[in-house]
């Protein structure tokens, strides 16, 4: 009996080392203060996309490998009730060209946002006030990606609606990366009444370690125009503390963003914000904690 044990531990040790699946997750909180307008402060705990994802590849021989992605948001502050993959769930087949992949994911300008926002596109960001980030994520939806020369990447996403007359939303960008340089272009089309145009570029200065940030989008919204402009920048401090700063502009709206981020490993973060938006007359203070697994 210990024999047959022992052979099954081996054997499904076996197959999960061959499928090469990994468990992964952040777990980000902050502590926040935010006034609107005139009245009192509000102090409350914020979670901040925390989350619990799985992933795992196969190589199936001639450069071709299978993948997938599991991911779950979490709600780190106070349990909330949540749907197994509700940020991410896609299967696929990538080689050296590209890939293709199936499920729901983010679409080109809520990646471009995220690649793009001297703050992340997370807490303590503006973005998403001055440009439209126009959902974040597609589902029911193929996505293809391709390389055709080093450094540049051609993506096109088709979110199907699955209802009769009712036209699919498309996403599509084409990024190019050469050393310190990386620039892109993404458009999504609800293909009814909203569509984004963005563009995006960052430039690290190799000798500080200096990253600067600029967007630009041509947006539309439930057929309601705007355009919004955004710069921003990364500076390390020390080998552990990095400042974020970040101002941005859409029509007559501003928003200013402060940031600071302390490494305890590197896995673990604190991290303190500070936000000012002038559409809502918002002022937000924050102190953070971070670990990611």
């Amino acid at each position: 009996m210990k024999k047959i044990a022992l052979a099954t531990v081996l054997a499904a040790a076996s197959i999960v080392a061959s499928a090469q699946v990994t468990v992964y997750g952040k777990l980000r909180m902050y502590e926040e203060s935010t006034t609107i307008g005139s009245a009192p402060a509000v102090t409350a705990l914020t979670n901040d996309t925390s989350r619990l994802g799985f992933k795992g590849t196969e190589e199936l021989g001639n450069g071709l490998t299978a993948n997938f992605t599991v991911e779950t948001s979490v709600g780190a502050d106070a349990p909330a009730a949540t749907s197994l993959g509700d940020r991410t769930v896609v299967l696929g087949l990538k080689n050296s060209y590209g890939s293709v992949a199936a499920g729901r994911d983010k679409h080109t300008i809520a990646r471009t946002l995220d690649n793009y926002d001297a703050m992340g596109n997370v807490y303590g960001s503006s973005v998403t006030t001055i440009h439209a980030a126009q959902g974040s994520r597609v589902q029911n939806a193929l996505f293809l990606s391709a390389t055709p020369v080093t450094g540049l990447t051609v993506t096109y996403i088709n979110s199907n609606s699955e209802t009769a007359g009712v036209t699919n939303a498309q996403s599509s960008s084409i990024e190019y990366i050469t050393g310190p340089i990386a620039a892109t272009v993404a458009r999504y089309d609800s293909g009814t009444n909203s569509a984004s145009n963005i563009f995006g570029a960052r430039y690290t200065v190799a000798q500080t370690g200096t990253t600067l940030f600029g967007l630009y989008s041509d947006d539309t919204v439930s057929g309601v125009s705007s355009t919004g402009k955004t710069v921003g920048i990364n500076q390390p401090l020390t080998g552990s503390l990095m400042a974020l700063a970040s101002y941005g502009e859409k029509d007559s709206v501003k928003a200013f963003d402060l940031g600071a981020t302390y490494a305890l490993s590197k896995r673990t973060f604190v991290n303190a914000r500070y936000v000012r938006e002038d559409l809502t007359a918002t002022t937000k203070y924050a102190l953070g904690l971070e670990h990611n697994f």
